[in-house]
């Protein structure tokens, strides 16, 4: 089975388990606090460390739960972008949940941007969207989902960090 199927097929996978949770409803949301989307947020110095950000209506810092997308591409290739029709699922399926979807440097012909590069890219990006949670209004649980290399950054930021946040 080649890399490419193997890629789908995981990331087809996680979006089935993501997509078939059952949405929560949000009692304690505030009433009127209209969806909000921002594009191209910086979360690092970095030109390349950027982040879009989809936040519900009637989100609230206690009930509204966090989706990091992490974009594959064998840390050489791939944005952000990669998501476009994804993020829009999501936002449909799962309407009360605030969706980042982050960008990090893209490692270039072996010279440039070595990992740990992007490992501490997505923590940076943790850190910033945990940092902006009040202003956000948003909760302190974040989801973790990544497709490819994507999916490989989104374990290592949950299996090797609990701060700010414990990635479950």
């Amino acid at each position: 089975m080649n890399r490419i199927l193997k890629s789908y097929m995981l990331f087809s996978f996680l979006a089935g388990v993501l997509l078939s949770c059952q949405k929560n409803s949000a009692p304690n949301a505030t009433v009127g606090t209209p969806a909000q989307t921002s594009n191209n947020i910086a979360y690092g110095t970095d030109a390349l460390q950027k982040l879009d950000v989809f936040l519900p209506a009637n989100r609230t810092d206690s009930t509204t739960k966090s989706i990091i997308l992490i974009h594959g591409g064998a840390w050489s290739s791939g944005d952000k972008s990669d998501f476009g029709s994804f993020t829009d699922s999501i936002k449909n399926r799962l309407p009360g949940y605030a969706v980042f979807n982050i960008n990090y440097r893209l490692s270039a012909g072996g010279t440039t941007n070595l990992f740990p590069t992007q490992e501490n890219d997505v923590k940076a990006a943790v850190e910033f969207i945990y940092s902006k949670r009040n202003d956000y209004k948003i909760s302190d649980k974040f989801v973790l989902l990544g497709a490819s290399a994507g999916a490989h950054l989104a374990l290592l930021q949950a299996y090797k960090y609990s701060s700010p946040v414990n990635i479950k």
